[in-house]
């Protein structure tokens, strides 16, 4: 793992929190990035303002994310916010689950947040975008850690921790140990800002409409491709943790120069992770906090019947602090998500090529809405919902999106959140911020691409409606 990155922190005396995100695309995919988050920004009148942003990016297919972000704005009298990032590169073998901490030492607190009695920090959003290649997500694990505040209340100490965990080995991704690549014989720097296609109009796709015919026939041809390259011997004969790639020049043939490229089976996978927090502090008076227990969610699918987050991934629950009508404000903020997905292992064996552990993700939702009081409770609505495949994903997949097939499995998604209670504060209302986006596919690196990113103002009324 690589070492991380901290970004110094800006304090106010408002705040955006970040409450969750809902993310779905047309037809599934492996992760190439994708991304929830709020962060400052300084516009050129001086007056900062929050950001809301989302990313995402497929791996070989073009498609379009459609997403909503859930925030909640905060103005409170005696309560000081300080907003900040820290960013570290995972390099995830495959199948192996890898942990990573990023470490927050020394950070100066802002002068409004310096000598206070309450202090905690939120998940304030992330954005994790793959170095190289996507693969198919199986584990995810973010949590933020208590502070510790030294130096006479001036410095703060605090870890964003957790665990990564990819794995891809169907046809998309690595299906043969070795690779045949192609290059000018005197390469050019090629532009890379040519314009991209809007976001909002991605070009129109024709969809299989019989989609039972057509998986039958991709069926026959994986048998055919298994039984001629008696891939079960593979399988069971796959070996290596660490990346190992040899390149050999084979001959130069009108201009162009020929590489074989020799490849281990199990390589490593660097994922670049940015994670966005808040930290919010207070005396007793002014600000209460109460942590939740760990909140859990677990269900299973079969590759025949379609599950819908109204029926397996969402839930009321109900987080007990001090009385909510002595508060001007109760809200909650993140402090631990995590997401666990096994593919059915008899599922995965009847299946020529769709072995490994990792499934292609279509949608995924970790959002808490619909805060409300109620009898001496803080109450609300917590989406925790993923989703491998769709029927609806019959519409848009095209021969050269074949590889987008159901898969059967399992997914565990928790979650721990944190109480806010605020005696004088402006009520702050929760918005749902929606948006899309489109991504071209074609196996291009997103971390750099502005296609890959859709941001905009917290407090802007492009389509923004009350959480719910």
């Amino acid at each position: 793992m690589a070492p991380d990155r901290i970004n110094r922190a800006t304090g106010d005396a408002s705040a955006t929190i970040w409450q969750g995100f809902h993310h779905a695309w047309a037809y599934n995919h492996r992760l190439n990035r994708l991304g929830s988050y709020v962060r400052p920004c300084q516009p050129a009148d001086g007056e900062r303002e929050a950001i809301v942003g989302h990313t995402a990016a497929s791996g070989t297919g073009g498609d379009v994310a459609r997403f909503s972000e859930y925030v909640t704005h905060v103005e409170a009298a005696g309560v000081g916010f300080q907003e900040g990032c820290g960013e570290t590169t995972v390099e995830c073998p495959r199948a192996m689950t890898t942990a990573f901490r990023i470490q927050v030492d020394g950070l100066d607190l802002a002068p409004e947040l310096v000598g206070k009695e309450t202090y905690t920090v939120l998940l304030n959003g992330f954005d994790l975008g793959a170095q190289r290649h996507a693969d198919k997500l199986i584990a995810f694990d973010l949590e933020v850690t208590d502070p510790t505040v030294y130096a006479n209340g001036t410095k703060i100490r605090f870890s964003i921790l957790g665990e990564l965990c990819f794995d891809c080995r169907t046809a998309e991704c690595q299906l043969w140990p070795i690779t045949l690549e192609m290059e000018r014989a005197e390469r050019r720097e090629e532009e890379t800002n040519s314009p991209g296609p809007s976001p909002t109009e991605p070009p129109p796709k024709r969809g299989i409409r019989k989609r039972p015919a057509f998986e039958q026939g991709i069926n026959w041809l994986k048998r055919q491709i298994a039984r001629f390259t008696d891939l079960e011997t593979v399988k069971q004969g796959i070996v290596g943790r660490e990346e190992d790639r040899l390149r050999r020049r084979l001959f130069r043939l009108f201009g162009r120069q020929f590489f074989l490229r020799l490849l281990k089976w199990r390589i490593v996978t660097p994922y670049v992770l940015r994670v966005h927090y808040l930290i919010v502090a207070g005396d007793r008076d002014a600000l209460r906090v109460s942590e939740s227990d760990v909140i859990e969610n677990s269900y299973t699918w079969d590759a025949e019947t379609e599950i819908h987050r109204e029926e397996v991934g969402s839930r009321p629950i109900a987080v007990e602090g001090e009385d909510p009508g002595r508060y001007a404000l109760n809200t909650f903020g993140f402090q631990q998500l995590s997401l666990t997905t096994e593919l059915d292992q008899d599922f995965g064996s009847r299946n020529p090529i769709q072995w490994g552990k990792g499934m292609h993700l279509l949608a995924w939702d970790v959002a808490v809405r619909s805060i409300e009081t109620a009898e001496g409770r803080v109450t609300a609505t917590l989406d925790l919902f993923y989703k491998s495949w769709s029927e609806a994903m019959n519409e848009v997949i095209t021969l050269t999106t074949w590889g987008a097939v159901r898969s059967a499995g399992s997914a565990t998604l928790r979650v721990r959140l944190a109480l806010l209670q605020v005696s004088h504060a402006a009520r702050g209302r929760q918005r749902r911020l929606p948006g899309q986006l489109y991504w071209p596919g074609g196996g291009l690196n997103a971390r750099d691409d502005p296609r890959a990113c859709f941001e905009r103002p917290a407090n802007g009324d492009r389509g923004a409606d009350r959480g719910s």
